[in-house]
């Protein structure tokens, strides 16, 4: 019980420092541990939105937020990890300079917040997109407030459980680093405490010749 309670105390530490002090090797450390699967992973939500006001939560180093720019969105992004939003805004100047002049003027795109207490007014989003959130999605609070924050029948889709499909000893190194990096859910206690927010509960497989990656689809109502 202590050694468990011990490591869970480390993970949690070494969590912080890589969404914090460490972030700028995120995309690499997170590239290499699914042999470069990690953002076509996270793009598997994109068919999945609902409506056109898109909540990124957390966005993290701002990659799937360009992919949804890309795909036609123009997405709020939030993040606990001033790190993190840090990377995110210096990818958009360099890559979308036109919208980072209007966030200039409107800092509401990429906001500083907990999970537990988002800064938005009741169903002010058709969809939430949940990309391996760290730590604060099997909060009970924070499935609360992603209920609030949606409209009726609104949809959260949470991308977890990446694998590689091969079973080499390396590939199961590299799945037990995944579940490190991604903080993967269980399913099981994922679709409850879901259910117990008010959600329906959908889950897919999505799978191509190397990967596969878990997609939840939560609809409210």
């Amino acid at each position: 019980m202590i050694l468990r309670r011990a490591w869970r105390a480390f993970i949690r530490f070494a969590f912080h420092l890589f969404y914090n002090q460490f972030a700028f090797t995120y995309d690499l450390v997170s590239a290499f541990v699914s042999r470069g699967h990690w953002r076509a992973w996270t793009r598997a939500a994109i068919p999945r939105l609902a409506g056109t006001r898109v909540l990124e939560l957390p966005c993290g180093t701002g990659n799937l937020t360009l992919d949804l720019i890309a795909s036609g969105y123009a997405p709020i992004g939030v993040d606990l990890s001033p790190a993190m939003l840090r990377i995110t805004r210096g990818k958009l100047n360099r890559e979308h300079p036109e919208r980072s002049e209007a966030e200039s003027k409107d800092a509401s795109r990429l906001l500083r917040a907990r999970a537990e207490a988002l800064p938005f007014a009741s169903r002010a989003f058709d969809s939430i997109v949940m990309p391996f959130p760290p730590g604060f999605a099997p909060d009970p609070r924070a499935l609360a407030e992603m209920n609030r924050v949606l409209d009726d029948r609104g949809r959260l889709i949470w991308v977890d459980g990446g694998r590689l499909l091969k079973r080499d000893a390396w590939d199961r190194a590299l799945d037990t680093a995944l579940d490190v990096v991604s903080g993967a859910s269980s399913l099981v206690l994922a679709e409850k405490l879901l259910a117990d927010a008010g959600f329906s509960v959908g889950v897919e497989n999505v799978q191509d010749d190397a990967s596969v990656v878990m997609v939840i689809t939560a609809t409210k109502g």
